[in-house]
This record gives structure tokens, C-alpha cells and sequence, in this order.
């Protein structure tokens, strides 16, 4: 699976319950759809457990979570920094 369904499966399957007839587009805003600073700990969590990338908290903002696309695009940027 790619980093991108991947991730998608995850955050609309777990993190943020939602029927997958319902998943938002990729530019859709993850906080209007539910997305909360606890969700945002567990997400980074996820992502160095099951994707072996670790994300700096230092660098957590809005653009690079508040969508689907601006993390998928972050993470890989991670793993081409490694």
C-alpha cells in the first residue's frame, strides 16, 4: 500500500471514524473533519511506527497536517531526507 492510501486508511478508517463512501478529498481541511491536537499525537505516532518516519514536533504545523495532500507531501520529504 502506498504511503498515500496508507495514510488515508488510517486517518478516516481510525483516527477519525468515518464511512468510506464519506472520506473527504485530499485538500478537504483534516480539522473540520475532526482532527484534534490528541489526534495529531497519535498520527505522528503512526507515522514512525508504520511508516518508519519519524516527523520533528518542532515542525508541526497546520499547512503541513491540515490536509491530506500537505502530509502525504511532508512524510515524503522525510523519507527522502533519510
Amino acid at each position: 500500500m502506498s504511503t498515500h492510501e496508507t495514510l488515508r486508511t488510517y486517518l478516516f478508517g481510525t483516527l477519525i471514524p468515518t464511512p468510506a463512501e464519506s472520506w473527504p478529498g485530499d485538500e478537504a481541511d483534516l480539522f473540520e473533519a475532526g482532527m484534534d491536537s490528541l489526534r495529531v499525537m497519535q498520527l505522528l505516532v503512526f507515522v514512525e511506527d508504520k511508516l518508519g518516519v519519524n516527523l520533528p514536533d518542532h515542525e508541526v504545523t497546520p499547512e503541513r497536517i491540515g490536509t491530506v495532500a500537505a502530509l502525504v507531501g511532508w512524510i515524503e520529504s522525510h523519507k527522502k531526507s533519510r
